[in-house]
């Protein structure tokens, strides 16, 4: 008899799990740290680049580190910054973070660094993700201890599930049961693009039509898109982006905006296109990872529902019948019958079972 037996074996299902938002980051991180003989591991979304980090989850170290460390990461140019270089692999950094003989730049953060005895000898694992986001995974244990095949070995590992699940629920957008409250599965983690005009009308291209790009584009904070399909409601500073961009005929490198809301942290990037005869328009790309609200918040926030309309929504996705969500609501069938007809309306959608397909794809 021959058993055959790797110790990475159950890494596939802790990282399944946790993207799939039936555990957290900070779960599975804890029963992958063993296998590695890790003192500390952390996992961080990191958009664009890197201006805007939000931590999914670390263990062995203090969470105010972890986020000072985001705060940072845009200002460790030994490593990180390389990773721009290959966007669409992963890259592995094992060499110990410390600031350059010669260099005087960011002095700010090395002094941090000093200053808080923050860890420096973690290698790190820069995988691409969605749109224009990447996961960094983290690993900190004693280096006289270390075995570096083996940590390859566990990146490797890593990087092929990784891949292989985030591919699968892409492939498979309902909405997934059980979530973990503290989770962030990586359905929500989005990207999507669009083309603007010089009358602010969206358009959206042919291979990549998005009949909920409105409800998408709400949810970021950026702006509204109205039923002629032209923006409104735009943030300053991406109104000014567009505008400059617009009306500057000369070459112009993209625009880089970041915005936090209670929905979702959105990284937006606005860049020239090439100009027709007719036409001026620039591209805008949008990555954005949807914070864990309740679904009503997100209703209004994304859909512009009233709290009562959202409320009805969220109810009507776990109950068959309009009878039983007024009966839930405390309200009369009429009523629920009236809030309906104003979602319908609200958001342009007919038949309940595509209202509610919609709704879970947000919620």
């Amino acid at each position: 008899m021959i058993v055959l037996s790797n110790r990475f074996d159950r890494l596939d299902e802790y990282i399944a799990e946790a993207a799939m938002g039936h555990c957290s980051w900070t779960d599975a991180l804890s029963a992958m740290a063993p296998l590695i003989g890790a003192d500390g591991m952390s996992m961080d979304l990191m958009f664009g680049d890197n201006r805007m980090v939000r931590s999914l989850g670390a263990v062995g170290f203090d969470q105010s580190m972890i986020q000072a460390y985001a705060d940072h990461y845009h200002r460790i140019d030994p490593r990180i910054i390389y990773a721009q270089r290959y966007a669409s692999h992963g890259v592995i950094f094992d060499e110990e973070l410390r600031r350059p003989d010669n260099s005087t730049e960011h002095d700010e953060f090395w002094q941090w660094l000093e200053r808080c005895n923050a860890p420096t000898e973690a290698s790190i694992l820069v995988m691409p993700c969605v749109g224009d986001t990447r996961i960094g995974l983290a690993v900190h244990r004693e280096k006289s201890s270390s075995d570096h095949t083996d940590l390859v070995q566990f990146y490797q590992r890593f990087y092929d599930k990784f891949n292989a699940v985030n591919t699968l629920l892409r492939l498979k957008p309902k909405a997934l049961n059980g979530t973990h409250p503290a989770a962030y599965p990586l359905r929500h983690i989005d990207s999507f693009a669009f083309d603007v005009d010089e009358d602010m009308r969206l358009s959206i291209p042919d291979d990549a039509a998005d009949p909920i790009m409105g409800y998408r584009l709400a949810m970021t904070g950026f702006a509204q898109l109205d039923e002629e399909g032209i923006l409104r409601d735009l943030l300053p500073d991406f109104q000014a982006a567009l505008s400059t961009m617009l009306q500057n005929a000369f070459p112009q490198s993209g625009v880089e905006l970041t915005k936090k809301t209670l929905l979702a942290d959105t990284i937006l990037r606005v860049a020239p296109l090439p100009q027709t005869a007719s036409l001026r328009m620039v591209k805008v790309s949008a990555t954005y990872l949807r914070h864990q609200a309740e679904a009503e918040k997100i209703f209004m926030g994304a859909f512009g529902l009233t709290r009562r309309q959202a409320e009805l929504l969220d109810i009507l996705r776990r109950v068959d019948a309009l009878d039983e969500a007024a009966a839930a609501m405390g309200i009369s069938r009429n009523t629920a019958r009236v809030f309906l007809a104003q979602i319908f309306e609200r958001t342009g959608i007919r038949r309940k079972a595509d209202l509610l397909r919609m709704a879970d794809n947000f919620a």
